[in-house]
């Protein structure tokens, strides 16, 4: 009993020295995640273009194969959803059932064209910020034009990459556009790749 009572009266005497102080426990702190993609972006874009198509009567404008590129802009209302107009310009061959059919004209053609291409999108993206990376979908129409015009439909699906968060992107999508049936032949589309630099303002 008589050890006890020193010992009780050191351990009260010691939680009123402690009373008056704060204790400080240690916290993790994580930095904020950087948004990468944000509303009301402004994007102009810069790419090069290469279509295909199944064959010479499947293929719509295109023979074969078209090399080129063109410019877009894009405006996102939010984070996911957005406006895009593209237009290139692609040298390509024109299919084997607009060539001219008699031996004379056959011998004077030259059935090497230019495409311009001009349409419009819906697009929808899923931002990733931890990665700056956005996979994205589209979809719309618009028009091909090499001496005759060409009425179109698109989708695609692509990826953006920011290199500078808000600032600037590499991009790469594909998309297939169909043309409809003309001159008798019906399910006229190709595929189309396209690789380029956004930027972001």
């Amino acid at each position: 009993m008589k050890t006890t009572l020193p010992i009780i009266t050191a351990l009260a005497l010691a939680g009123t020295a402690f009373a008056g102080e704060r204790v400080v426990t240690a916290k993790t702190y994580k930095a904020p995640e950087t948004e990468c993609f944000r509303a009301k972006e402004l994007q102009l874009d810069m790419f090069g273009q290469y279509s295909v198509g199944e064959g010479p009567n499947h293929a719509g404008p295109i023979r074969d194969h078209g090399w080129g590129g063109g410019v877009g802009v894009n405006y996102f209302v939010t984070r996911n959803f957005g406006l895009g107009l593209d237009a290139s310009w692609l040298a390509a061959q024109e299919p084997l059932f607009r060539r001219p059919t008699t031996p004379a004209a056959i011998r004077g053609a030259n059935d090497s064209t230019t495409i311009h291409n001009f349409s419009g999108s819906l697009i929808y993206r899923f931002p990733i910020d931890r990665v700056c990376v956005a996979p994205y979908v589209y979809a719309g129409g618009g028009a091909a034009v090499d001496g005759l015009q060409w009425a179109s439909a698109h989708g695609g699906a692509g990826i953006e990459w920011r290199v500078k968060p808000q600032k600037l992107g590499i991009f790469t999508d594909a998309r297939y556009t169909y043309y409809g049936d003309r001159f008798g032949r019906s399910d006229l589309g190709n595929i189309s790749a396209r690789v380029g630099v956004r930027l972001v303002f």
